[in-house]
């Protein structure tokens, strides 16, 4: 069989933009590498399946109700270990996919459920995960080669996250926070009994990370490659846990580099990324020469080397879908382009209180900037989440799906975004929400004042972060949007604290300086609650009732408090957690949004918002 057995038509509508055929990056086993596991949405939601590249055969290997985001081929390529959470409420437990066939089973039985944080496979059997538990707490566990229990070796009230392990099996990276501040976190390499080798943090300037789902050592080695920040980019080094010798990897690349090894060791596949898209090197350790790779124009989404030496890399441009490449730009696998292509972006710098604010403009599909009578068209201000996620020329389904309905769509790389080095990311704690939406209203009056949307019809939307982004831009803001959609928001900052798991209360604690009993007035100040009695515009909130992220009940206080107003107001409550992998629910949300801002704005100027 194929992946996409039958040819899929053209969407028949703008809101279908999320259910175009895709396919991930695919993870195999070292010892057979032409067995692989590729995430897919061939059945409505993402899945794995076996991919046999002798034979070309696909079977299912998956079956989660919400889709699956993340999973890991034993070295000896014997099986699929995936995350099992069926609600979407990001607590689940570890399960094994035979390749060959068979059920699904337990992989590491005994081990608490919760949160997965990283997950490490030896040739021998051995097993290494973290968990985030439920009480708050996070635990390092091991299941040795033929045993079915879990060994624990490390407990910890902070955040870690599971690094990797070394090919002779005798040491085990993890990422830990332990000085409180997750977005700068520190390395720490231990025994198999749980004795610390060696630290690495560079607390308080900057983190130390490593790739997740990929041993950060050297093949056949102990040197540990990661990235740092010491220079205000993220960029390579190797540190070798022995002798504590740190080595930085200078590529002059003026953007935020990434690195894996290559199977042999010898050189590194580098993923730099750049104003909106990416580039593809290889830097070759023993002359420090780094050559470029061909890469397309837009953006390398992840990449990893194959053990003949090439690469597989999924890439999309706001115009194109994600598809899978190799390195000489063949598809390996390849998915039918039956979509009809989305409008490319124009990336635009515009001034403002920190520096130059990165945009990406999208005008209407098959439309010029301007509508035929000149005047501008209305205009989507579509926000990120994160805060740290960053936009650029990448394939966005509901970007194109705006486009389609008519609308230019505004992608903008507020402070606290990623990708534009450490000081832009941490700029925002200086005011978490309102420095982002500084940047927001800059991007919007200058184009306004260059005619490039109407200012009586610019809408504010956004997921997450970007949700909360939007709830909190309509209470202070109020001139500027003309309606707002949100959708897994935070509307209610203290309750939000209160409900959300363990790892988010370590990050907002960072962010804003303590808990809300110790500096309430930050708290109260981030909150989009405490402008709701401001807002003018109309709203649609979209929510997950399992959503451990931004929980539903801060969500229903925010709401609430618009109703006793009297607002212009809709609620939609999804059997959903805060992310979902189903692209028949992605469709619903978009034609749900695209619906409630078309009967809102409606298609002719006007001027209930200021200019």
């Amino acid at each position: 069989m194929t992946l996409y057995s039958a040819a899929l038509e053209a969407e028949s509508s703008p809101e279908d933009r999320c259910a175009v055929p895709s396919v991930g990056l695919p993870v195999w086993g070292r010892e057979r590498p032409r067995l692989c596991a590729v995430r897919g949405n061939a059945g409505g939601t993402a899945q794995f399946f076996l991919w046999d590249l002798a034979t070309g055969a696909f079977r299912q290997l998956t079956d989660a109700p919400h889709g699956v985001e993340t999973g890991l081929v034993d070295p000896r390529g014997r099986g699929l270990w995936w995350y099992r959470d069926d609600e979407g409420t990001e607590c689940g437990h570890w399960v094994r996919s035979p390749l060959r066939g068979g059920p699904a089973v337990p992989a590491l039985p005994g081990m608490p459920g919760g949160s997965a944080e990283g997950l490490a496979l030896g040739r021998s059997g051995l097993a290494v995960a973290g968990v985030g538990e439920p009480d708050g707490g996070y635990g390092l566990y091991a299941m040795r080669p033929g045993t079915s229990e879990v060994d624990t070796l490390r407990r910890s009230r902070n955040p870690l996250y599971v690094g990797g392990i070394s090919d002779d099996e005798t040491l085990v990276l993890y990422v830990h926070a332990e000085r409180g501040d997750p977005q700068r976190p520190a390395l720490r390499v231990i025994t198999l009994d749980g004795a610390t080798v060696a630290d690495l943090a560079d607390w308080p300037a900057s983190g130390i990370e490593v790739q997740p789902f990929g041993s950060p050592f050297r093949p056949g080695g102990h040197e540990v490659l990661a990235t740092h920040e010491r220079h205000g980019l993220r960029a390579p080094l190797l540190w070798d846990p022995h002798t504590d010798e740190v080595t930085e990897i200078d590529t002059g690349l003026p953007g935020e580099v990434r690195a894996r090894f290559y199977p042999d060791g010898r050189a590194l596949l580098l993923h730099h990324r750049h104003r909106g898209r990416s580039e593809l090197l290889r830097h070759t350790l023993a002359d420090g020469r780094t050559t470029a790779l061909p890469t397309p124009s837009g953006t390398v989404h992840e990449v990893v080397p194959r053990p003949d030496g090439g690469h597989w890399y999924t890439f999309s441009s706001a115009a194109t879908a994600p598809v899978l490449y190799d390195e000489r730009g063949a598809e390996p696998l390849s998915v039918p382009r039956t979509f009809h292509p989305a409008s490319p972006v124009r990336e635009i710098l515009t001034p403002g209180e920190g520096g130059l604010v990165p945009a990406y403009l999208s005008f209407p599909t098959g439309q010029g900037e301007r509508r035929p009578d000149g005047t501008a068209h209305p205009a989507v201000f579509l926000l990120h989440g994160g805060p740290h996620a960053a936009d650029g020329d990448a394939y966005l389904p509901a970007a194109a799906a705006w486009n389609d309905a008519g609308f230019t769509v505004v992608r903008v790389n507020y402070r606290g975004s990623g990708d534009n080095g450490r000081a832009w990311r941490l700029a925002h704690r200086a005011a978490v929400g309102h420095t982002e939406l500084a940047d927001v209203a800059a991007v919007r009056a200058r184009l306004v004042a260059d005619a490039l949307v109407d200012p009586g019809r610019c809408v504010l939307t956004g997921g997450s972060w970007g949700g909360y982004l939007v709830l909190l831009g309509l209470g202070t803001q109020p001139a500027l949007w003309s309606c707002g959609v949100a959708e897994n928001p935070i509307g209610d900052y203290v309750a939000a604290y209160e409900e959300e798991f363990e790892g988010l209360r370590w990050v907002d604690r960072a962010m804003l300086g303590g808990s809300p009993a110790e500096v309430p007035d930050t708290y109260a100040a981030a909150s989009p609650l405490t402008y709701v009695d401001a807002v003018r515009a109309p709203v649609l909130v979209l929510a997950g009732h399992h959503d451990p992220r931004c929980p539903p009940r801060q969500v229903e206080n925010y709401v609430s408090a618009l109703r006793r107003r009297g607002a212009d107001l809709e609620v939609r409550f999804r059997a959903m957690g805060h992310n979902t992998a189903h692209t028949g629910l992605g469709a619903e949300s978009i034609t749900t949004q695209i619906t409630f801002v078309r009967s809102r704005v409606g298609t002719r100027p006007d001027t209930k918002a200021g200019t």
